[in-house]
């Protein structure tokens, strides 16, 4: 700052510092679509600027958050299904910053236990139809050890077996899920 007048003048100075707002990178990878109690693909934010850490809300059950050194990493393995829309928040001095992210987790599919699933019938006879009831995220099943004349057929999430057997004996059949996460198996007994 300078006098003006007459005579000597005088100053006098000083130092302002203005320290930039933070910021925080948007990962490739900030939006997720996994199975349950599978290893997420860490998500790591960069974080510059005024900042002393962050912090992360919204993850579902067995994913955290942790900040180090400019770094805020997502990780873990979820323990719950559902879809997740999270917030990463900057946190220290000036306007703090956030960044948004979507987890979506898959449950492992199930496949239901039908009454009927055990059955004893004569040769050249129908079994009753067999019904097993699967959920997604399963896209399909299969079945392995039936007698001749008896199939199943996967359709809208059940799948169905029928038929008549033309070999006699005992067969021990196993229906298989297919599709994403963990597959699941159910099995049951003809005797004819």
């Amino acid at each position: 700052v300078n006098t003006s007048g007459t005579c000597v003048q005088k100053s006098q100075t000083g130092i302002i510092k203005v320290k930039p707002n933070p910021t925080i990178s948007a990962p490739s990878n900030k939006d997720q679509n996994i199975c349950i109690n599978t290893s997420l693909s860490s998500i790591q934010f960069n974080i510059t600027g005024p900042v002393t850490g962050a912090s992360v809300t919204g993850l579902p059950a067995g994913l955290s958050g942790s900040y180090s050194t400019g770094k805020f990493t997502i990780s873990g393995s979820p323990t719950e299904a559902g879809t997740f829309d999270y917030t990463v928040t900057t946190s220290g001095e000036c306007v703090q910053k956030t960044q948004t992210g979507t987890i979506t987790v898959k449950p492992d599919p199930t496949i239901s236990t039908p009454s009927n699933k055990d059955q004893e019938l004569c040769i050249n006879t129908s079994v009753n139809s067999i019904q097993f009831d699967i959920t997604a995220p399963a896209t399909g099943a299969s079945v392995t050890g039936l007698p001749s004349g008896m199939s199943g057929t996967y359709s809208n999430g059940k799948f169905t077996i029928t038929g008549t057997p033309t070999v006699a004996g005992t067969f021990s059949y196993t229906v298989n899920t297919s599709g994403t996460c963990v597959q699941k198996s159910q099995t049951g007994i003809i005797k004819v």
